[in-house]
This record gives structure tokens, sequence and C-alpha cells, in this order.
């Protein structure tokens, strides 16, 4: 599946080469590092790391003045998972597995997902959206008290579709590379689990749900440079308007001077 998964993004990748002379649809790239965890699965805190890489395409729907709003497609693999270094050092054995408890757990779910994005942008430099995702379950790696569990994408005790809710801002760094920080979170469980005590009396069931912040580094690979000049230079001290603005307030703060000074003289 993995590899069908990478084809598919380097056919889309490829394929957004040639929509770049349209020049309505802008296409995306993206590298990304994921801080996860499992919520509802006995262990806190956002130990998981992993990989965001895919593709995209991005579109305005609604331009005003310096504000646009876009809707964007993306075709992602996703890492998520949760994991927890040893807490129990005793050698503990488990009377009825036979295992040594150490409390040591690592869970790794690759995906591969599709976000659809809806974006508020504002003088093309800053942008901020929210959308969901739906992501399909590759691969399971399932490691407790470091012992494999043996799970599997198909084996049954993971679900194979996962639904997502996700909230981001991006920031245009240089040029066509933007900074952006992403959440996402499962609208579906992924797992429904009961947990036991090291006496094997019930904790209760949960259901479980990936909770994952993501740092990415973009790059619209088909916008005009020329476009982003004559941005900078509405909103910066190059435009005119700007200079007078300044060249005014530098009159001003002279005057207010030359007051206070003849102010001090015919004290």
């Amino acid at each position: 599946m993995k590899k069908y998964i990478l084809l598919g993004l380097f056919i889309i990748f490829a394929a957004l080469t040639n929509v770049a002379r349209a020049q309505i649809f802008l296409g995306e790239a993206f590298v990304g590092y994921n801080i996860c965890q499992v919520d509802g699965d006995q262990i806190m805190g956002y130990f998981k790391k992993g990989v965001n890489i895919g593709v995209g395409v991005i579109t305005p729907i609604w331009t005003k003045d310096n504000f646009s709003l876009e809707l964007s497609l993306e075709v992602l693999y996703n890492q998520k998972g949760a994991k927890q270094g040893k807490k129990y050092s005793d050698g503990q054995i488990d009377s009825i597995t036979g295992i040594t408890i150490t409390g040591a757990y690592n869970l790794s779910l690759n995906y591969g997902e599709v976000p659809v994005m809806l974006y508020f942008t504002d003088k093309k430099l800053v942008s901020a959206g929210i959308g969901v995702s739906y992501a399909r379950l590759m691969q399971v790696k399932e490691y407790e008290h470091g012992i494999d569990t043996h799970v599997t994408a198909t084996s049954g005790e993971f679900k194979r579709d996962e639904f997502n809710i996700l909230a981001d801002v991006k920031l245009r760094v240089y040029k066509r590379f933007k900074l952006g920080f992403r959440y996402s979170y499962s609208l579906t469980p992924i797992r429904t689990r009961e947990y036991f005590n090291v006496q094997h009396e019930s904790l209760g069931t949960f259901k479980q749900y990936n909770n994952m912040f993501t740092f990415r580094l973009t790059y619209v690979f088909n916008e005009k440079l020329e476009d982003l000049v004559r941005e900078e230079y509405r909103y910066t001290g190059d435009n005119p308007k700007f200079h007078d603005r300044k060249l005014e307030r530098q009159r001003k703060r002279m005057a207010r001077q030359q007051a206070r000074e003849e102010r001090r003289r015919n004290r």
C-alpha cells in the first residue's frame, strides 16, 4: 500500500507542474515534523515523533482588497502514534503472560491522508485555515513492555479509516517558502480497547484518538515572484505613500521638539 501512496504523490506532483501554466492553481510541496500522542491509551505526553510529507494544490475562491479565501487539497504520508519509556525497573513478571513489566510502550501508525483546507490569507503573507481530512491506515507497529504485539493494519484491532479536524497557521518567510503550524485531532476513534492493571483487574474500556501537532515547511513551486514583489512594494516603506507618511511623522516630531525648546527658553 505504501508504494502506491508514494507513486500517487509522485504523479500528483508531476501533474501540478503542468497545471502551473493556468496560474489559477498553485502547487505546494510539504515536509514536516509531527509530535503525537493517542488519547485514551493510559499514556500522557507528546513523546512520539513522525514525519509529514506530501504535495497539494491551492486556489483562491474569493478575493477582496488585501485578503483572500483559498481552498486547498493535499495528499500526505503522515506518521502518528504514541510512546512511553520504561516506568518500572523492579523486574516484576506478569504471572499469566510471563512478560517482564517495564511500562515501555511504542505505537507507530502510518497513514495516507487527504486534507481539505479553507484558508484566510492576509496580504499573501499570513494564512489561517481550518479543515477536515480522511486518512487510511497503511501500517502499524506496536510494542508493549518491549515485546511486539504483532498487530497489523489489517488484523482488525485498529480501524482502517480515520477522519480528522485540522487547524493551521502559516507564514511566508522567504519568497515561495512558508513555515506552518498545524493541529489535528481524530473525529472518529482509531481503536477501542480494554485495559487491565498488573493484577489483571479491568480498568475500563476506552476509545482512542490521534492527537497531533505538526511543524511544516511549505514550498509553493509555481507562484509568480513578481506578484510577491508588487505586494511587498505596496506594504513596505518603498511605497511613496508610506514614505510620505514617514516624512510627516518626522516633521511633527521635529515641531514638537522645537516647541519644547521654545518653552524652555521662555522660562
